[in-house]
Formats: C-alpha cells, structure tokens, sequence
C-alpha cells in the first residue's frame, strides 16, 4: 500500500504503476528509499488536490498578472503537480441539453468524436507537454534583448499574399497609424524585388526569412500547411508586444489603440473568437487539462495581440502542439493554428483577454433574400468595429466578385450580428454553407464554389449602419485587386 501511494506522488511514473513499484523495491533494496512506518502516515483526503504548500488560490486565479515570463516558472511547476481530470470529468462541464444547434468544428463521425479516447493515451500527451514546459523551453532571459517596442506581424511572402498586404498598409496609412510592420516569410518565396516594393510603401518595415539559421526558435515548412509559421513569426518578431495580422485583414480603426484598452491591460492579450465551439469531447480538453466551457467560442487568429516579456514561455507552448513532430497527432482534434494559442494559455492555467463582442458576419445579399457572409468583423474591447478579416473572399468566384462590384453595389453590403453578441453562453446557429453563386447573371458552367458564413435566424442589416462607409473606404485602398489583375477595374494597387 505505501509503494502504491508513493507511486500515485510520482511525477512522471504514475502512468506505469507496475514498473514504478518495481523501481521503488529496487532502490529499496540499495538502501537509497526508505518506507516509512504505516503509522507515520496522516490520511490522505483524496478530495483534496495534491498541491505543495506555497500555491494559493490567488497564484492560480491571478497568473496573468505576472509580469515576466521568468515568474511564471513557479507557476508552472504547479501546474505539473496537479491531479489530472479524465476525459469524461473535462466534458461534464459542457453539458448541453441538446447540441443539434451547436455549431462545431468538426462532424459527429470523426473518429475521436465518434469514440472517446482512452485516459492512457490523454496522460501520454499531457506528460509529453509537461516534459517540455520542464525541460525544453528556451530560457527568456538568454534572447530578451532580442524584443523592443510594439508592432505589427504578418506572415506573407507570395505574390497573392503581398497583393493583400498592399492593401491592409493602404487602409493603415488611411488610418493614420504610425506602428512599424514586419512581414515574416520562408525562403526564397519573396524576392529581393518584391521587398524594395513593399519598402516603398511603408516608413518602417522590417523582413525576416523564418527558414533563416538567424532565428533562435526554428520551424520548417516539409510537408505541413503553414500553420506553425505563425507562432514562430511571434516568437522571432523583434516586436516585445507584436499584434499579429493576417494579410487578408483589414483594419478599420488604428490598431495602436488596442494597446491602451482595458482587455490588454489586464491580461497583456487579445484573443479574438471565431464561429464554432469546440465538442465536448475534444481530447484537448483534458490533454490541458482543461474543465469544457460553455461560454466560449473557439479563437480566431487572423488578429492577435500578446505581451512577449510576459509570455514568452505560452508562446512555445502554442508553438510546440504545432511543430512537425506533434502537428500529425493534434490537426486530427484541432483546426490549423488558431487554438494552439487558446489550448496553451488553458494548458499553463492562464486567463486571456478578449472583447466583449462576438464577431459580426459581414456578406452580400440577393434580390431572393440568400445571405451570403465572406468576413468577420472583430472588435474592439470597447465595441467598435476594428478589423476586417476577409478570411472567405479567397473563396469567391471572380464573377461573382464583378457581378457584385459593377451592378450590386461592391461586396460589403450588409451584416448579420447576434442580438446577445455578449452573451457567450447564448447558442446562435451559425454555419458555414456552399455558396454555387446561382444568382450570377450568365454564370458559367465551371464557376468555382465559394464558402459563406451564416447566422440563420438574424435578419441582414446594411453595413452602413455599424460601419459607414466601408466599400468606398474598401475600393479606394484596392480591396478589388483582383480584378484589376484581369484588367476590369483600376482599384489604386499597381
């Protein structure tokens, strides 16, 4: 019995019962162990957690008020002592009378939704995290001096892509913002040229080769799909506050704003919320640790805002579930990027801050009345609207993109927002949906299928309304370059 319960207080050989008692009666027998008397033991509570005297309930309630990195190592050694929930406690929480109208990410017949993962193989993963959080974290204090000011980070590099940046640093420059930008790209996939052309058009603007030897965290691109270039974009950024942007983004209000705001003052994040909810079952739940939340939406990464000085290590975190090794195991329960960094501030038990608001889908609608939503509207802590994140515009046909500009008014003309956008809990059926663009005039046979965000019981609203003036704003800083390419509009982007 004693063996056994010094196996239970075992770090990292709870996982292996037998073997631990093995290796006890080992050490035991070399005079290196010794079993204490059973009446010198006080009974356990096994109610209570097994956590070391100096943690108190303010460290774990407060942490993100620490204010370096280098004090969050108490933090997480905490962390690692404590008692692990299984699967079915993680999905208590989430306990829905009925999920049909909640929207997740992925179907009921994947495999791990469809079949609950066994508790062996989440407190494999968990102790794969927690080894690194103990002993592979790059140390901040070594790269510190690396990291000045505040900034914004984009990862892009290929020609579609910097077409889109042109566009985000005209509405930036429209703006009045004076924040330095970085763009982040691998290898040769931006030219020298293409970097003499983007310097022209931005006062700061800074270049890094994430393939380069010059990076202290490294990453590579062999065989994934682009998802770790971000994290390893923030991490090597010379930005200490970087706000992350995708290059599809664009911003409505000088994002030097958010600096200031009460969310990152508090927290020193920002993370914004994307559509769906993450299923009750996820095994990243319990791999983190992590008790299901009803009130909360999945994360949205196309903008992202961090305090580096104080979370350097969370960083690795994200960027650590995202690397080659992990990426086959963890894009089988979570979508690209964007969760890492929600799923590693859970996993350090670290609170995050976010805006009140929920995101506004923002689309075009028919004659008929069909919706058809290609961008969010996020928002800022105060509940302005700060940033367009055209994620879905990629996906539209060329002629419906004409069709719309030239005889609908442009693609930005109306908005879907929920009547509780602050009511986290509150289930609003959204979807994504096809969109076969049957509604184009002359359509042709081979039209490409486009993706529409959805929220099926609100009414469309003008967009003018809680943005005024944004398609002019949209087409005078080139959001139709797409079609200038073809030669259809002269939308300001050579």
């Amino acid at each position: 019995m004693v063996l056994v319960f010094m196996c239970r207080g075992s770090r990292f050989l709870a996982v292996f019962p037998i073997a631990c008692i093995v290796y006890l009666l080992h050490l035991y027998h070399e005079e290196r162990l010794t079993i204490p008397d059973l009446k010198s033991i006080v009974p356990l509570d096994l109610n209570t957690p097994l956590l070391p005297p100096e943690t108190t309930q303010e460290l774990w309630e407060d942490a993100h008020r620490l204010s370096t990195a280098d004090s969050f190592r108490d933090h997480f050694e905490n962390i690692i002592k404590m008692p692990a929930i299984s699967l079915a406690e993680a999905q208590s929480t989430c306990n829905w009378q009925d999920t049909e109208p909640v929207n997740f990410q992925f179907t009921p017949d994947t495999d791990w939704a469809a079949t609950d993962r066994d508790d062996w193989e989440l407190a494999t993963r968990r102790s794969e995290w927690h080894n690194f959080i103990q002993n592979e974290l790059i140390t901040y204090e070594d790269h510190k001096d690396r990291f000045n000011g505040r900034g914004i980070v984009i990862v892009a590099g290929h020609e579609k892509s910097l077409k889109r940046v042109r566009v985000l640093l005209k509405a930036l420059e429209k703006l009045g913002s004076k924040l330095p930008v970085e763009l982040h790209y691998w290898d040769d996939e931006m030219t020298p040229g293409s970097q003499i052309v983007m310097s022209a058009l931005w006062p700061e603007i800074y270049f890094n080769d994430l393939a380069s030897p010059f990076n202290f965290y490294q990453t590579n691109k062999d065989g994934l799909a682009n998802y770790q270039l971000k994290t390893a974009a923030l991490l090597n950024s010379r930005f200490a506050e970087p706000l992350l942007l995708d290059s599809d983004n664009i911003p409505t209000i000088d994002p030097e704003s958010l600096y200031s705001s009460e969310a990152y003052l508090e927290y020193g994040t920002i993370f914004w919320p994307d559509i769906a909810r993450t299923r009750p079952n996820n095994p990243i739940w319990a791999i983190t640790n992590t008790h299901c939340r009803k009130n909360e939406y999945e994360q949205e990464s196309g903008q992202l805002l961090v305090d580096k000085r104080r979370f350097f290590y969370h960083l690795q975190l994200a960027a650590w579930f995202d690397n080659a090794q992990n990426i086959p195991y963890y894009e089988q329960i979570l979508l690209g990027d964007k969760d890492l960094f929600r799923f590693a501030w859970h996993a350090l038990k670290t609170k995050y801050g976010t805006p009140p608001k929920w995101l506004t889908s923002v689309g075009i609608l028919t004659d008929e009345g069909y919706y058809c939503g290609h961008t969010f509207a996020q928002h800022h802590p105060d509940g302005r609207v700060a940033f367009m994140h055209g994620g879905l515009v990629k996906q539209m046909a060329l002629q419906n993109i004409r069709f719309q500009h030239d005889l609908r008014g442009g693609i930005n003309q109306v908005y879907k927002r929920s009547a509780r956008d602050e009511d986290h809990s509150y289930i609003e059926q959204v979807g994504i949906k096809w969109d076969q663009g049957l509604y184009v005039p002359d359509r042709p046979e081979d039209m490409a299928l486009g993706s529409c965000t959805d929220m099926y019981a609100v009414d469309a609203k003008p967009l003018d309304d809680i943005l005024p003036g944004f398609e002019k704003t949209f087409e005078e800083v080139g959001g139709y370059w797409m079609l200038d390419a073809e030669g259809a509009l002269e939308a300001g982007v050579k």
